[in-house]
C-alpha cells in the first residue's frame, strides 16, 4: 500500500522550533517529526519506495531518499485537502494511507487502516481528553465533534462541540482512501461546502462526504498519538516525558 504524508505547512505557531524550516522539520529530542513519520510507516509495513511526501514551504529542505515528492506551490494560501490533490494520480489508482506530518503515532494505528477492507476509514484516538487537559485549560474550546455509531460508522465530525459527549474520539490525521472513495471525494467537492476547495480542511471534507450518504468507518485506538500545534505542546510533551 502507498502512503502520502502531507508536509506542506510552515507551522508558525511553533515559534523558534520552525523559524527557518517546515513544521515537519521540528525536532524535539533531536528527531524530526517527518523522520518519525517515515520510520513509523516503515514499521507498519509500508516500504519507503511506496511513500509520497507533499511539500510546500521550504521544499528545498526535504532530503529523504527513495520517496516520491509532490509539491503544492500555493501552500501559503491553501489547506490540507488542496495539498492532498497534488498526489491525485496515486489516489485514483490504488489504496493510499494518508497522514499528517505534524503528529507522532504508533505503527499499530497505521496497520489498523492498512488492514481495513472498507473504502474509506479514519482512526480516532480514545485518550484525547486527558491529552487536551494537559495542553490547554478548557478542551471544549479546541476540540471538534466526533461521533460514531455502535458498529463504528462515523456520524459527525468537525463541528463545534457543546458538551464532552459530542466527542467520542479525536480524529488523528490518519485516514485511508481507495479509488472508490476518492471518487466520493470528487462527487462531494462538486457540491456546496462551507469552504472552497482551496481552503478545505480534512474534517470539513469528511463531514461533506457523510452528508452525501457515503459511509466512513471509524477505528478507535488508544495507542500513542500526539499532535504538534504550538510551542506549548512541545513543552507539555517534554514535561510529561512523551517525546
Amino acid at each position: 500500500m502507498k502512503a502520502i504524508i502531507l508536509a506542506a505547512g510552515r507551522g508558525s505557531r511553533l515559534g523558534e522550533w520552525t523559524k527557518d524550516r517546515p513544521k515537519c522539520m521540528c525536532a524535539p529530542a533531536g528527531w524530526t517529526l517527518l523522520d518519525r513519520c517515515l520510520d513509523t510507516l516503515e514499521l507498519a509495513g509500508v516500504q519507503r519506495e511506496e511513500i509520497g511526501i507533499v511539500t510546500g514551504y521550504r521544499s528545498d529542505m526535504f532530503t529523504a531518499e527513495k520517496v516520491t515528492y509532490f509539491h503544492n506551490p500555493d501552500w501559503e494560501n491553501t489547506n490540507m485537502f488542496y495539498s492532498l490533490t497534488k498526489a491525485q494520480e496515486w489516489l485514483e489508482r490504488e489504496p493510499c494511507l494518508v497522514c499528517y506530518s505534524d503528529i507522532v503515532f504508533a505503527p499499530e494505528a497505521a496497520r489498523l487502516l492498512i488492514d481495513c477492507a472498507e473504502p474509506l476509514a479514519v482512526t480516532s484516538y480514545t485518550g484525547y481528553w486527558e491529552l487536551w487537559e494537559k495542553r490547554m485549560g478548557n478542551p471544549l474550546e479546541d476540540l471538534e465533534t466526533f461521533r460514531a455509531s455502535p458498529d463504528g460508522l462515523l456520524l459527525e465530525i468537525g463541528r463545534k462541540p457543546v458538551r464532552r459527549e459530542d466527542i467520542q474520539g479525536q480524529f488523528m490525521g490518519l485516514l485511508r482512501f481507495t479509488p472508490e472513495s476518492w471518487r466520493w471525494v470528487q462527487e462531494t467537492i462538486r457540491r456546496p461546502l462551507p469552504k472552497t476547495v482551496n481552503k478545505l480542511d480534512m474534517t470539513t471534507l469528511l463531514q461533506g462526504i457523510l452528508e452525501q450518504g457515503y459511509p466512513i468507518l471509524s477505528i478507535s485506538t488508544d495507542s500513542l498519538w500526539l499532535e504538534f500545534d504550538s510551542g506549548q505542546d512541545i513543552e507539555v510533551y517534554q514535561r510529561e516525558g512523551l517525546v
